[in-house]
């Protein structure tokens, strides 16, 4: 049997924010939200995947190699989103509507793999990404402006 994506199908990509040189997008992933999906997700856009902290100085919790590293004002990724497109860091993301659905990968936060998302519509963050399916990772690209 052939399968037809819809539109809103695998791979859709959507652009958030440029924060130190890297372009950060939400890309539609396919499966349950863990981090070996997102990091799936985003090489097979031919991007890189942001780990949920920054991994620069004093930012190295939740973040490891192959996760690219960006310097900002914060270390948490969804806060950081959230204040560069929302102009918000109250809530860490999960107060930001275009980071609604949005996963990070997040090294052995949890047993299953999860990546770390967040959910505008309950104004919930931290959720677990195994319990989750068909959301958006939090890819990045090099800014070429």
């Amino acid at each position: 049997a052939v399968m037809a994506w819809p539109g809103a199908s695998r791979g859709e990509q959507v652009y958030l924010a440029t924060i130190d040189g890297w372009a950060f997008y939400k890309v539609r992933a396919v499966g349950a939200m863990t981090s070996t999906n997102v990091r799936r997700t985003c090489e097979a856009a031919g991007m890189r995947y942001p780990c949920n902290y920054s991994g620069a100085s004093g930012c190295g919790a939740w973040w490891t190699s192959g996760c690219i590293v960006y310097h900002n004002n914060g270390c948490y990724t969804h806060g950081t989103l959230a204040l560069a497109v929302c102009g918000s860091t109250a809530g860490a993301g999960h107060v930001c509507e275009p980071l609604d659905d949005t996963f990070a990968y997040i090294p052995g936060w949890q047993i299953d793999d999860s990546a770390c998302g967040v959910d505008f519509d309950t104004q919930t963050e931290f959720l677990e990404g195994a319990r989750y399916y068909n959301k958006w990772a939090l890819c990045v690209d090099a800014d070429e402006c």
